[in-house]
């Protein structure tokens, strides 16, 4: 290109910048006039006197930049009074789930440490000695003992004092089950289960705290009463909380009554109407023991003539072969047997079928052992027989793996040979 025209070129450029700048110059010292926010607000003879000040008002500001950080510290959130942390935390909008989680990470923490103390004996380690030299002390191993159940004593209460939980339920929710209280009272609203479940951690708590202040742990008369005045009152706030449909599920579903019955009616396979049936008259008879001492003889005879009632009622109620099948939840080696079936997916006969088995087995063997005219090899020798066949009848009925579980904790096949 020639000097000439690059010249030129960079002549009109200039020219287009400075007439541009001209022109902008005079809209912006205009437009304050015109539409600033001070246009109209102003007195007519003080309006182009007000004009330069108001234009530089108008003009755009220069963006500031402003550096926000966060300044909370940890350190302003910590206490060693952990009812001040726990308030810091809340404080700072820490949701509550978290708020535990952090409380019982630190409780625990500290009561690990203390538990610690109790397993070593003080000696100091080295590596030549043999273990012994690091066992406990007999009077170590007491005072261990003492203050083990003293922490397993204190780290509930502490729990329930700060955060208002169970500390059973809610270490469970880690190790066991987070959801079993949903399931639970699926029946009831969201809103509402956690209305209820708020209601169940306050009642509880206010139980431990009186159980906690009774003397060896045995509830004296007024402690007592107020524990009754305790359930009066859950009851009152629950009735208030839930229809009365809703209050009996609840009683079905949750109880200590209820859930004793599930654990020993396995086997009985009860309806939901018999459950009822049953629940009704279990509740009873558990409403009127409630905080009653029954090492006392009077009330365990009393406790006794009650039961021996609802058992007959129960009789009459289910009718002969339903009333056997209850009665069979009380042999510990049914309920064995029916777990097992349960849990390796065998027929629902098996239990009776081994315990017939069995039935049979112990009458031989009884037999045997009452014919003093047998010679003792040949009943040896019998008795050997009968356990070989007792143990090849049940591991075919059972199966292999099943059979193998089973006998760990039945030992009646093994105690039919000759001993």
């Amino acid at each position: 290109m020639k000097p000439r025209l690059v010249v030129l070129i960079c002549l009109f450029n200039l020219t287009l910048l400075g007439v541009g700048y001209f022109w902008l110059a005079v809209y912006f010292n205009e437009r304050p006039a015109r539409e600033g926010p001070a246009a109209g607000l102003l007195p007519d003879g003080a309006q182009a006197h007000a004009a330069p000040a108001a234009a530089e008002r108008a003009l755009p500001a220069a963006p500031v930049v402003i550096y926000k950080t966060n300044q909370l510290q940890w350190s302003q959130l910590e206490s060693s009074d952990y009812r001040q942390y726990i308030a810091n935390l809340r404080a700072v909008g820490c949701p509550e789930a978290t708020v535990r989680d952090i409380i019982i990470t630190d409780v625990m923490r500290l009561y690990a440490a203390r538990r610690g103390k109790f397993y070593q004996n003080g000696r100091a380690f080295k590596y030549w000695e043999t273990d012994e030299k690091r066992k406990l002390k007999q009077t170590q191993l007491e005072e261990r003992e003492a203050q083990l159940a003293l922490i397993d004593k204190e780290l509930p209460a502490i729990l329930r004092e700060l955060l208002g939980i169970n500390y059973e339920r809610e270490v469970n929710k880690y190790f066991v089950d987070a959801e079993e209280d949903d399931r639970r009272l699926a029946f009831l609203s969201e809103d509402k289960r956690a209305r209820i479940l708020a209601l169940r951690d306050q009642f509880e708590g206010r139980r431990e705290q009186v159980l906690w202040e009774a003397p060896g742990g045995k509830p004296t008369p007024g402690q007592i009463e107020q524990l009754r005045q305790i359930d009066r009152e859950q009851d009152a706030a629950l009735a208030g909380a839930m229809t009365a449909e809703e209050r009996y599920e609840f009683e079905l579903t949750t109880s200590p009554t209820a859930d004793r019955m599930r654990r020993e009616l396995i086997g009985f396979n009860p309806t939901e109407a018999e459950f009822r049936q049953i629940f009704a008259r279990e509740q009873a008879l558990d409403t009127a023991y409630a905080y009653q001492d029954t090492n006392d003889p009077d009330v365990r005879a009393a406790q006794a003539a009650d039961e021996q009632k609802m058992t007959q009622d129960l009789q009459t109620l289910l009718g002969p072969d339903r009333f056997a099948q209850f009665e069979q939840t009380g042999n510990p080696d049914y309920q064995s047997l029916t777990l097992l079936a349960e849990r390796f997916d065998l027929p629902p006969d098996v239990s009776q079928t081994v315990l017939d088995m069995r039935r049979l087995a112990e009458e031989a063997r009884s037999q045997l052992l009452s014919n003093q005219d047998i010679p003792a090899d040949r009943r040896n020798a019998a008795l050997n027989a009968i356990q070989a066949e007792a143990e090849r009848a049940t591991r075919q009925t059972l199966g292999d793996k099943a059979y193998d579980e089973y006998t760990r904790s039945a030992t009646w096949i093994r105690g039919l040979g000759a001993n």
